[in-house]
């Protein structure tokens, strides 16, 4: 599929022909871009309703360049999966089974078989208790499962998306979170946003990968010391996505720019995908203890600075977002930060058009998770828009860059 053959398709018949390209897993262990692309997918799809016509070329264009560069990455998995004929429930059940055993081939053809008949709400339920605190797939199975759902209605996504995500899920089943299966007494009084802006300073232990900054959340015991206090009771999974989302987002705001599109990116993406489906196959209390830990682990591995919650950018001297974008992250985020609310529909197409048409996945997913964030907690929604400004001006400073390099 290539860019020129765009115009006689829809975009569910756009989309669909990408999905049908990335349903099928890589034989390789995946690189970051194989790692993310279906997830990619699922955001990029999100973000089509919120795209200015005048962009809308590009965002498509996008859509066939991810299929065409997924299906470059690598040789597909060597075994065609066929269909099976038991109940669905066998089949989750099988699969759950399956991912737990590190059994590569039978989780895909497992896979398949429960994707071509399963409903987004039969997944949920039967894969987010299992898999929420699961650090394999770079922690990402919970935002598949909670951004899939959105997709049901036109079918151009089906669960058979689900292949590659839970493949990587089984090529790591001892990478866990655990803390809190058996929680220390609390040690910390006052709210989950005051224990999360006291996270004390660890650095990086030897990587910025996932795994090891949670695990050095988990091991080092500050996971259990400031956040056992709110994982022994039911919770209100809203407010505790409203109070890990802001601490994301003035991370995004107020730290330095080095770990911008693959730290704090992933300090809202993570969490928030994990409370969005807190309720629904996985408890609050769980849901909770995953989700702050990420947060946790990100503040302790990547921060560098305590963050204020009154804080506000001075105002910049230029008129055009663009404008401000180009200048980088600090003035775009202020530009949106003191844009008059009539002005922030623009100013949600523009960021939705320059993500869309953008070549990285994490901009696009926190691109979304920042529109997200705003609908659970319109009071803050300025503050989610200026996050977004400020990764989509780092991106305009290095337009070029690619993961790793």
């Amino acid at each position: 599929m290539s860019p020129t053959d765009l115009d006689p398709l829809t975009d569910t018949d756009l989309i669909a022909r990408c999905a049908a390209v990335i349903d099928v897993p890589k034989a390789d262990p995946p690189n970051s871009f194989v790692l993310h692309a279906p997830l990619e997918l699922l955001a990029r799809t999100a973000l089509v309703p919120y795209v200015p016509p005048g962009q809308r070329v590009a965002a498509r264009e996008r859509f066939a360049q991810l299929a065409a560069e997924y299906e470059a990455a690598g040789e597909p998995v060597a075994r065609r999966p066929v269909l099976d004929t038991r109940p669905l429930d066998e089949l989750l059940a099988a699969l759950v089974a399956a991912i737990a055993a590190g059994d590569l081939d039978d989780v895909d053809h497992l896979a398949y078989a429960v994707g071509v008949r399963a409903t987004p709400s039969e997944l949920r339920r039967a894969l987010a208790g299992p898999v929420v605190a699961s650090l394999a797939a770079a922690a990402h199975a919970s935002i598949l499962l909670y951004l899939f759902p959105r997709f049901v209605a036109d079918g151009s996504i089906t669960a058979t998306i689900l292949r590659g995500p839970a493949r990587e899920l089984a090529r790591h089943p001892d990478w866990r979170l655990h803390w809190f299966e058996d929680p220390d007494d609390p040690v910390v009084s006052g709210s989950l946003a005051d224990a999360l802006l006291d996270v004390p300073m660890l650095g990086l232990p030897g990587s910025d990968f996932i795994f090891p900054i949670m695990n050095q959340a988990e091991e080092s015991g500050l996971a259990t010391k400031l956040l056992s206090a709110f994982v022994t009771e039911p919770g209100d999974a809203r407010r505790v996505a409203r109070e890990l989302s802001r601490i994301a987002a003035w991370s995004m705001l107020q730290e330095p720019a080095d770990y911008a599109p693959y730290g704090w990116s992933h300090c809202l993406t993570m969490p928030q995908a994990v409370m969005g489906i807190a309720g629904d196959g996985v408890d609050v209390p769980r849901a909770t203890a995953v989700a702050a830990t990420y947060v946790v682990g990100f503040r302790a591995a990547l921060g560098q600075r305590a963050l204020d919650p009154n804080w506000i950018p001075m105002a910049v001297p230029q008129t055009d977002f663009a404008e401000a974008r180009a200048d980088g992250p600090e003035p775009a985020a202020a530009f949106v930060w003191h844009t008059p609310d009539a002005e922030l529909p623009a100013i949600v197409a523009d960021l939705a058009g320059y993500a869309s048409a953008h070549h990285d996945a994490h901009l696009v997913k926190y691109t979304l998770a920042c529109f997200d964030a705003g609908a659970i907690d319109p009071s803050y929604r300025r503050l989610y828009l200026s996050a977004a400004a400020s990764l989509s001006g780092w991106w305009a400073q290095h337009p070029n860059y690619e993961y790793g390099s």
